[in-house]
């Protein structure tokens, strides 16, 4: 599960912390990878907890406040990057 590009930063756009660890982020599929929304990122804290269903993992219109994504994707912040953890379609 390749990204397409990766932002450096992403910022949680319920509680507007900076995302260090583990989120949500909406993505559009693409032949070459993964092209992620930032603007619409969740934190996995206000994933479970404000978004959608209370203690589940969000579903992509949850998140997704433009309807263009076609993907959600729970990521991990590594060294490296983000790393694409699981796939909701």
């Amino acid at each position: 599960m390749n990204l397409v590009s990766a932002p450096e930063s992403l910022d949680c756009s319920t509680c507007e912390e900076q995302i260090t660890d583990e989120g949500y982020v909406p993505a559009t599929e693409r032949e070459a990878g993964y092209e992620p929304r930032g603007e619409d990122a969740v934190c996995d804290a206000c994933g479970f907890n404000e978004v959608g269903m209370m203690g589940c993992a969000p579903e992509l219109d949850d998140v997704d406040t433009m309807g263009a994504a076609d993907v959600l994707l729970y990521v991990r912040r590594t060294d490296g990057g983000l790393e694409v953890v699981s796939v909701k379609e």
